[in-house]
């Protein structure tokens, strides 16, 4: 096998993105940013980013790639054209395939990942791909999912815009319009015909929205570990082969859980119907499940359960909670699990909401207005939604310690004019931060954890990241209605993460029994 194009510069100059669900929409769009992105930050020739783009086919995945490529090509040549470049040959992308509905899909495409060359193409042009093994993962930025929805409930979205306004109703919709009940088999991936709201749970199905939206990311990322660990030793001098590096200096590599602006609160995660088969919200209450797994992952009162999920199966080490696990740590830092985090990209309109061209049209309009009206959540384009999670994973570890990073909700906003930014948002039953009577700043650029105004640099860290530090005030594209976080609302909240993270890793185990059985069976037949 030929040495990799990245292997004669150090571990920490170089970044390894995974992105689900990238041949369209969001996930194109962070493909995009993060050539932009990293090129923009990284300008050293030494500098390398390996994109790895996952589909459902092995179409999509080519047309993805020369998609990306030719991306790159009008970047270089946009550059070529001021006079400078983006040195194109330090840009890799691969794309593999993975059905997440589909559980043995999931862990095939895990296995290749962690023992298989991928055919990696560089830079520019028609060059030809070469086969390489990718030493690490530094991020995974699960966006792929399905929505489930139908259309549009005509008299909800009348009745929203008269009595909320343009940019509520169209932040925080009632007007989508889904069947609900429906199932899929995980171990073909094949839906599971005529269930309907009120479908019986039965043994071998799971919710499909649930499956594809959170629980085959789930039981990806537990399967990719072994090339999702950090260490805490100086990675500068050590060879790209080293296992577990982060690319931008030494910490935890990242879980990038992508939800949604509108996942709402409690009313659309029941523990009686943890899978969302029994109705018509089960995208919003895959992404609300998001929201708390991701924010509750390292809490105090959560972290003895979550802890075997970040236990790789192949480990001996020991993990955050003092048990024991089967891998070896490095030789020269100590293995540290992965960091999770959890991004939205705001309003963006994509073909995952059906509409025909005509009311898409309207749609776009009407997101435009939302805008101008002085919303904060309306990136509209999938290249600007793409901000939050492109920026959560390019960020040094220490930019997002101070920001206590792993706490917050991170969406993409704009501003009137459509300037992207990223800006907290808030959780019901958590907060902006889950701190208890956080203020909202409404009049003030005053930070309401330190007392210090933002202009003063002693303020709010993220407000020196990006212009126009209003628009990061909290009270700016809060949802009608929400409100203070209160400390039983908070303990609430951390209760239900505790209660979600014991029923995935209860379900994790059974289909992983499962599965393993089903692929015994196959290789015997």
């Amino acid at each position: 096998m030929p040495a990799a194009p990245w292997d004669n510069g150090a571990a920490a100059k170089q970044l390894f993105v995974l992105v689900t669900g990238a041949n369209s929409g969001i996930g194109l769009g962070i493909g995009q940013r993060l050539i932009d992105e990293f090129a923009a930050a990284h300008p050293s020739p030494y500098d390398h980013l390996v994109v790895i783009t996952t589909t459902r086919s092995a179409t999509k995945s080519r047309q993805t790639t020369d998609s990306l490529r030719r991306y790159l090509g009008r970047q270089e040549d946009s550059a070529a054209a001021a006079k400078s470049s983006l040195r194109p040959g330090r840009i890799h992308l691969a794309s593999i395939e993975l059905d997440l509905c589909n559980l043995p899909s999931v862990c095939a495409a895990a296995d290749r990942l962690r023992t298989s060359p991928l055919s990696i193409y560089t830079g520019t042009g028609k060059a030809a791909s070469s086969p390489h093994t990718i030493p690490r993962l530094d991020s995974v930025i699960f966006n792929a999912g399905i929505g489930g929805w139908t259309g549009i409930g005509w008299w909800n979205l009348l009745t929203d815009v008269l009595f909320n306004g343009i940019p509520q109703a169209t932040t925080f919709p009632t007007c989508k319009a889904a069947t609900g009940g429906l199932l899929v088999d995980p171990l073909t991936g094949k839906e599971v015909k005529g269930a309907g709201v009120g479908a019986v749970e039965k043994d071998g199905v799971l919710g499909q929205v649930f499956c594809a939206n959170i629980f085959g990311h789930y039981v990806f990322a537990h399967a990719l570990l072994p090339l999702l660990r950090g260490t805490s030793g100086d990675s500068d001098s050590n060879s790209s082969k080293t296992r577990g590096r982060s690319a931008l200096g030494p910490g935890p590599a990242r879980i990038i859980w992508e939800s949604s602006v509108e996942a709402e609160g409690w009313k659309n995660l029941s523990l009686d119907d943890f899978q969302a088969i029994h109705t018509v919200a089960a995208y919003e209450s895959s992404k609300r499940l998001t929201d708390v797994l991701a924010l509750t992952a390292n809490l105090k009162g959560v972290a003895p359960v979550s802890a075997p999920f970040y236990k790789a199966d192949t480990d001996d080490s020991e993990d955050h909670s003092g048990s024991k696990s089967d891998s070896k740590s490095d030789e020269d830092g100590t293995i540290t699990t992965p960091a999770t985090y959890v991004t939205h990209p705001g309003v963006v309109c994509s073909t995952l909401f059906p509409l025909n061209w005509f009311y898409f049209m309207l749609y776009n309009l009407a997101m435009y207005i939302s805008r101008w009206l002085g919303s904060p959540w309306h990136p509209i384009t999938a290249y600007k939604g793409a901000a939050a999670a492109v920026w959560v994973a390019l960020q040094p570890k220490s930019a997002l310690d101070a920001l206590d990073a792993q706490h917050v909700k991170w969406g993409t906003g704009t501003t009137r004019g459509g300037t992207a930014l990223v800006k907290r948002s808030e959780v019901e039953g958590w907060g902006f931060r889950g701190l208890v009577g956080e203020e909202l700043g409404a009049a003030t650029t005053v930070d309401s954890t330190t007392g210090k105004a933002w202009s003063d640099g002693k303020g709010d860290p993220l407000a020196a990241l990006f212009p126009y530090p209003a628009y990061l005030l909290n009270s700016r594209g809060r949802k009608k209605g929400a409100a203070t976080l209160t400390a039983e609302r908070r303990h609430e909240f951390e209760v239900l993460g505790r209660d979600c993270w014991r029923e995935m890793e209860r379900l994790r185990k059974e289909w992983a029994e499962r599965v393993r059985k089903a692929r015994e069976d196959s290789s015997q037949a």
